[in-house]
């Protein structure tokens, strides 16, 4: 049954009501035709009204939506070049104050370091210890820097005779691989230097190929760009290099004891 229907039956049994109750008149029953035919329009007038409700919802989201186009690439574009020079700015702070890439030129440091491999030195927040290889600007030209294995410390007496380094006249384990020329070492004049403060003695690993403090002396602290931390390339030969913390020094003998005195 329909809701016009229901209506109908609704208003005739209002009706009959009506005429069975005490008092009903003849202005009554018209003022009742006149509910009676006014209340289906009431309905679809409330109809009209949610759907006109709506009909302002749909201009109002219509008149919030935001532009697009031109502006909003623009504002893509910006974003971009501002996270492209941060970038930049990064690197170069980084390559100034705290690390950068060197390349490997010539063999002083075989078998550590090959010709052509790259390196990332540390050149902040770093100890130098004894082993450690270090890039360091050469006495000799300013603008060639050179790489090294730190093996004599500020105030130490270092002798390195017969292919051997004595550090205050005990004699260092290195432990890492070199090369010697061991003929070659014997016949050279021994060298001999006691490390001012503040200078580090290096070496090559590749004893007999290497230009190091045999021949200039030690370096001053100064002069290090920073030390070495990893071989990245190639990457197959990954290596991480980290501070060693031990001086690879016997320990000192113990004098002898005196005899009591009777």
């Amino acid at each position: 049954m329909d809701s016009s229907s229901q209506l109908g039956d609704s208003w005739d049994r209002e009706f009959a009501r009506r005429r069975r109750s005490d008092g009903y008149s003849a202005s009554d029953e018209c003022a009742d035709s006149r509910l009676k035919n006014a209340g289906p329009p009431e309905e679809t007038a409330a109809s009209d009204t949610a759907l006109s409700d709506t009909a302002a919802s749909d201009t109002a989201a219509s008149d919030t939506e935001e532009p697009t186009g031109a502006p909003r690439e623009r504002s893509g574009l910006l974003e971009a070049f501002v996270l492209v020079l941060i970038a930049l700015v990064l690197a170069l702070t980084l390559k100034t104050y705290v690390a950068e890439a060197y390349e490997i030129k010539g063999k002083s440091m075989e078998p550590t370091f090959s010709n052509g491999q790259r390196v990332v030195v540390l050149k902040a927040f770093y100890e130098i210890q004894r082993e450690d290889v270090i890039v360091f600007a050469s006495s000799e030209d300013a603008s060639k820097d050179l790489i090294k294995r730190v093996v004599g410390l500020p105030g130490e007496t270092i002798k390195v005779t017969g292919g051997q380094v004595f550090i205050n006249g005990r004699k260092l384990e290195e432990d890492y691989q070199t090369r010697h020329d061991f003929e070659r070492e014997v016949r050279e004049s021994p060298k001999e230097e006691i490390i001012p403060q503040g200078h580090y003695y290096v070496l090559g690993d590749n004893r007999p190929d290497s230009h190091d403090s045999r021949s200039f002396e030690s370096i001053p602290q100064d002069s290090i760009r920073g030390k070495v931390v990893i071989r990245w390339w190639p990457f197959g030969q990954f290596k991480a290099f980290g501070s060693h913390g031990s001086s690879n020094l016997p320990p000192p003998r113990s004098p002898p004891s005196l005899p009591p005195r009777g």
